[in-house]
């Protein structure tokens, strides 16, 4: 049906204005008639707040006013929590500020919205406010978001956890896509990295555009700047950078859109009130909306759920991290910021969240299998070798096992090392983990030689173990926990329907880590092209069926090992 108005452009306008303020002596009752003329004069039909601590809410009048014209959404804050994992009635100890996402309610209807926060253990307030909204001008129906990521600086680790943020961002989009069609997105706000960082490199490998970049009129500033200072007058003055810092290329507020929509222009606000209530400064991006006819066509889940790495920055921030001292360390780092005790459920990451990374001192490049690719969680765990045959001289300690034996209650060793590398007599017999560990000894070589004949036999061995609920839950590696584990890796999943995005994704992760760097298109001896196109030769309408096929004419498991396998590691 044709629309019998076009509507005008749509402006989209983020600002950080800054949640605390005490120590600096700018408490937001102080700076609220500014922070609403700076909002007022944007002119925006979508805005994404971030910092707004409780005492904007409660002391001060600038959400009272701009209800008048337009529609707030904050998100369930208790039903966020409990899909994060908190029990009722839980509040982090640093429970700062949100990310309200407001509307225009003349020109906009929503139709649909929900919160998410990122992870409750580094910054409860860091979230991602989400809203299907309608154009009443025209009908035209989009999603918006209003974002928030992690701080702490602009190291691997930091970035890292920022591109987390990205991917949680990006698989909430793609859930309301689900349901409500393969709309146009819109949003942004402080992601606290700049322009190609890991984060942006998410969005971009997505094909989301950063309006900074793609609109033909841009601002020549940067978005934050330093904090206002009070003047003699009692009047905040704020102040941009030099004009060696005050460059586009240094913003960290950014906007983001999908297809389907082409920006106009691009601007960062540095007049006044705006650079007198908060160290960032407001920015608006224009957009109009292209027929429906020119949007993409929809996307599957698996291209829409984990945007297809490898990117640059990706493999640069690895080869950097190796040749740092402090790099061996670096995972269970991360680990230990999102899983924390493994005992501690607020600490782990949930369903949804990229990888569940486990800290187990005197190991590396440890990981659940499943939890967020479709596959259950605590049933099998990944990781290298737990007695020092490698040259890493990795050895498990008594913290290490209590985590590997009480926390996640390991009762399989399955161990893909040769018989060469064991020189050390009682590690042949026995696991690192004691006794009461069942140590497999299954010897295989990775990668396309898992196609091997040679190979059938050792690997047909290993599935069975997986098809024998009594080995669950079970600790599988070979040295690293890298090409022979991640080859079985590859097949399990493959076998429970795991997207070929996700797949590589898992393959990807070892980079990570002390190993080397792994990416789906490497050429060499760590080859996951000719692998997973080796796969493809097989019989199958899907990916799944060609595993299956696999699995079962080349290796001869059985109907029922199969389902065996698949009920023991999918919900």
């Amino acid at each position: 049906m044709a629309l019998a108005t076009a509507a005008a452009p749509l402006r989209f306008l983020s600002f950080n204005i800054y949640g605390y303020g005490a120590k600096e002596g700018m408490p937001p009752e102080s700076r609220s008639a500014g922070v609403e003329e700076a909002i007022v004069k944007c002119k925006a039909d979508v805005i994404s707040l971030q910092e707004v601590a409780p005492a904007w809410w409660d002391g001060t009048p600038l959400f009272a006013h701009l209800a008048a014209d337009f529609g707030i959404v904050r998100g369930d804050e208790e039903e966020a929590l409990r899909r994060a994992g908190a029990p009722d009635g839980y509040r982090p100890a640093n429970w700062v500020n949100h990310e309200p996402l407001l509307y225009r309610k003349s020109r906009l209807k929503l139709l649909d919205s929900g919160l998410d926060f990122f992870h409750l253990s580094l910054q409860a307030e860091k979230s991602v406010t989400w809203a299907v909204l309608e154009d009443r001008t025209d009908g035209r129906r989009f999603i918006a978001f209003a974002t928030h990521f992690w701080w702490q600086g602009n190291g691997l680790e930091s970035d890292a956890i920022r591109e987390l943020n990205a991917r949680h961002v990006l698989n909430r989009v793609a859930d309301v896509r689900r349901k409500w069609g393969n709309l146009p997105v819109i949003g942004g706000g402080d992601l606290n990295c700049r322009p190609g960082s890991l984060a942006h490199e998410v969005f971009r490998l997505a094909g989301y555009c950063n309006a900074a970049d793609a609109a033909p009129v841009r601002s020549p500033h940067r978005s934050h700047h330093g904090y206002p200072v009070r003047g003699k007058d009692g009047v905040f003055r704020g102040a941009l950078r030099p004009a060696a810092e005050d460059v586009p290329g240094l913003s960290i507020d950014h906007i983001f859109f999908s297809p389907g929509i082409t920006v106009l222009r691009h601007h960062i606000w540095v007049g006044r009130p705006e650079i007198d209530v908060s160290d960032h400064s407001p920015v608006t991006a224009d957009f109009a909306f292209t027929d429906a006819k020119e949007r993409v066509s929809p996307a599957t889940d698996a291209q829409e759920r984990v945007p297809p790495p490898p990117s640059t920055l990706f493999v640069e921030a690895a080869r950097k991290a190796y040749g740092t001292p402090e790099y061996a360390g670096y995972t269970n780092t991360l680990v230990h910021l999102f899983a924390g005790n493994a005992a501690d459920t607020l600490d782990r990451p949930r369903q949804g969240d990229l990888v569940r990374w486990i800290y187990v001192p005197g190991a590396r490049n440890v990981r659940d299998l499943g939890g967020w690719n479709g596959l259950r969680t605590g049933r099998v765990f990944r990781g290298t070798e737990l007695n020092a045959v490698g040259d890493h001289k990795l050895q498990i300690g008594s913290a290490g096992r209590k985590i590997l034996l009480k926390d996640l209650g390991v009762r399989t060793d399955l161990d893909f090392r040769a018989l060469d590398e064991k020189s050390r007599g009682a590690c042949v017999t026995n696991s690192a983990l004691g006794a009461d560990v069942r140590l497999v000894d299954a010897v295989i070589r990775p990668y396309t030689r898992m196609f091997d004949p040679d190979q059938t036999n050792a690997y047909a061995a290993v599935l069975r173990v997986f098809a024998d609920a009594k080995s669950y839950p079970v600790y599988m590696h070979c040295w690293g926990g890298a090409d022979r584990t991640g080859t079985v890796a590859f097949i399990l999943e493959g076998l429970c329907g795991v997207s070929e995005a996700d797949l590589a994704i898992d393959y990807e992760l070892t980079s990570f880590t002390m190993f080397g760097l792994r990416t789906r298109v490497n050429r060499g001896t760590a080859n996951f092209a000719d692998m997973i196109a080796r796969i493809k030769s097989y019989p199958g309408a899907t990916l799944q069926a060609k595993f299956e096929a696999y699995v079962q004419g080349a290796l001869g498991l059985s109907d029922a090992e199969v389902r065996a396998i698949r009920e023991n590691l999918m919900p």
